[in-house]
């Protein structure tokens, strides 16, 4: 069925009735629109997609449920901005959050450890980074010992900027998730002294 010269009303009756190509063609009409608003505001790419691809999902999972009282576009627009708004929140507080860490627990977290577990969290780090595949753990390096900023890496692996971001994000939360057990078992052991 072609959807393109339905109105946007109709095609919600479709995507209520679970019509994927509804979906689609609603998908076409607004998502560029979205991006461009969320884009300028978060001045981030791959934010602004995060946040547009969370939206249709969220609006695909309620589409038996949704009660639409303006138009299609007043009613996107507006999830969007609360949207871009819910995630600069969410960012300032995540900002000052890791800025508390850094000044009040990092100190007292670094005076419980000895030079001796400092080496073995570096080493369990270190480890941690090894198992990462090999372009992965490039990028990390690059980026953490060699600081190295995403255009540099980008030039000197010769890929694009979004690949080296994805790789580092990526890799960070490997990371993160490889060293919680080895951080609670170094504040345990220090904590115990």
């Amino acid at each position: 069925m072609d959807f393109t010269p339905m109105a946007d009303t109709a095609l919600l009756e479709y995507i209520r009735k679970d019509d994927a190509g509804a979906f689609r063609e609603l998908f076409n009409r607004y998502w560029e629109r979205l991006y461009q608003f969320a884009s300028r505001r978060l001045k981030s790419e791959s934010d602004a997609k995060d946040i547009i691809q969370e939206l249709f999902i969220k609006l695909w999972l309620r589409r038996t449920e949704l009660q639409i009282d303006t138009t299609v576009e007043i009613y996107l627009n507006s999830i969007v901005h609360y949207e871009v708004l819910s995630y600069i929140s969410r960012a300032i507080k995540d900002k000052q959050r890791k800025k508390l860490v850094a000044q009040t627990i990092l100190p007292d977290f670094t005076q419980l450890l000895d030079s001796l577990q400092l080496e073995e969290l570096q080493a369990t780090v270190e480890r941690e980074v090894n198992k990462l595949p090999e372009k992965m753990q490039q990028v990390y390096r690059l980026s953490r010992e060699e600081n190295l900023s995403v255009t540099e890496i980008a030039e000197t692996l010769h890929v694009s900027e979004q690949t080296v971001r994805n790789q580092l994000n990526t890799a960070i939360n490997k990371l993160r998730s490889g060293l919680k057990e080895a951080l609670l078992l170094a504040i345990f052991i220090g904590s115990a002294r």
